[in-house]
């Protein structure tokens, strides 16, 4: 991968887009968002926004934060005014640390939202498996999910946010969530934008409150339950789970809201085999499971990727063939924009994915749900170092 000049991105308007991936993809994005810090990037929160800001430090200034699932809690901390340094002390239970760290028994809350029955007619019926199968599926058949994210919700009200209105946030903040009960991709900001033109099914949501909006997009099904929200305008109650269900890496979020640059952390990076480790079939079924998710969701960044990199490519021969056909700057002018709506496309938006390299396969066994200390120093250091290779100065 090909080092980024920061003069390049300096005075530009700047996103930092946070996938999912639970407890190990929180620490590895704290990893990349404190190796930003020290490459001079300016995270804009409440507490540290003031107009006398020297100048000069805010030519590299992230502004708006787009969340899904532990992306969106690491988002929150950040928009809240906690350093990279603050919420990793509070992670790794450093005494003096000037946050509340998460604990297990934030994370894995038992409460459960009430369900009315369901109708037998459309149950899931297991009637003609055998009957070993049914027993081992019989506890499971019906439950939505194991936990709930309520635990995660009251940690944030109760440690992190000074005010639960994304209107009172400095930093333009937004939270991406998965409807249950259809296909749409919810926004939850302070912004009502109109629905993004590349899936007329993804809407901006206004007036949730951020700590809903964050339980909402951290419930990973299965191990969490789909997170209830009231809906204001049909006075009923949405289910929401995890905002990549749909589409991961919403960057469309930043460039609805105007930026110029988009910093993309992930960690879905596939195991390629090496010696010292062998093949994942040794290694029972979570690895099979989290080979076969990480696989599917790098397929589509990909594929995202290259339909960008051909719609420019398109673009850049219309242009050079006008350029040598001599049409007048005026006509050219014309036809690039109507080539850019139809493809829904604005060359001048630069991405900068962040994501572990294939070798590190230590990152790849991680527990994504661990708090030890161990494991999130390792993902707190790939991504420190990652970024580092990928924006330091040559």
């Amino acid at each position: 991968m090909n080092s980024v000049d920061l003069n390049d991105l300096k005075n530009k308007k700047i996103a930092l887009v946070l996938s999912g991936g639970v407890v190990k993809a929180a620490a590895w994005h704290l990893g990349v968002a404190l190796a930003l810090e020290e490459l001079g990037f300016y995270l804009k929160s409440n507490k540290n926004s003031s107009p006398g800001q020297d100048l000069n430090q805010r030519s590299l200034e992230i502004g708006t934060y787009v969340g899904s699932s532990a992306g969106a809690l690491i988002a929150v901390y950040l928009a809240s005014g906690y350093t990279p340094q603050d919420v990793i002390q509070a992670t790794l239970g450093i005494k003096g640390s000037k946050l509340k760290g998460i604990s297990y028994k934030d994370m894995f809350t038992l409460k459960r939202p009430e369900l009315r029955a369901p109708k037998k007619e459309l149950s899931f019926s297991m009637d003609d498996f055998p009957s070993i199968v049914k027993s081992l599926m019989r506890p499971i058949a019906s439950v939505p999910g194991f936990f709930t994210t309520e635990g995660l919700r009251t940690y944030l009200v109760e440690n992190v946010l000074e005010s639960d209105r994304f209107e009172d946030f400095k930093a333009d903040l937004f939270i991406v969530a998965t409807q249950l009960d259809h296909s749409r991709k919810v926004i939850f900001s302070k912004y009502n934008y109109p629905n993004p033109s590349h899936d007329s099914t993804s809407v901006y949501y206004t007036g949730t409150n951020i700590s809903y909006a964050t339980a909402a997009t951290m419930s990973v099904p299965p191990f969490y339950c789909p997170y209830p929200i009231k809906n204001r305008l049909t006075n009923g109650v949405d289910y929401y789970i995890d905002g990549e269900i749909r589409e991961t890496l919403s960057t469309h979020v930043a460039e609805d809201n105007g930026c110029d640059v988009i910093i993309s952390s992930w960690t879905h990076t596939p195991y390629h085999f090496h010696d010292e480790v062998g093949s994942l079939v040794h290694y029972g079924l979570p690895s099979i499971a989290i080979q076969s998710i990480y696989l599917m969701i790098q397929k589509k960044i990909i594929a995202s990727r290259a339909e960008r990199a051909k719609a420019i490519d398109i673009m850049d021969t219309v242009n050079d063939y006008m350029k040598m056909e001599k049409f007048s700057l005026g006509h050219r002018r014309e036809i690039m924009a109507i080539l850019q709506r139809k493809l829904n496309i604005n060359p001048k938006v630069k991405l900068i994915d962040i994501f572990p390299d294939h070798h590190d396969y230590k990152l790849f066994f991680a527990n994504s749900f661990s708090l030890n200390p161990k494991t999130s120093t390792h993902a707190v250091e790939a991504g420190y170092k990652r970024t580092m290779q990928i924006l330091s100065p040559r």
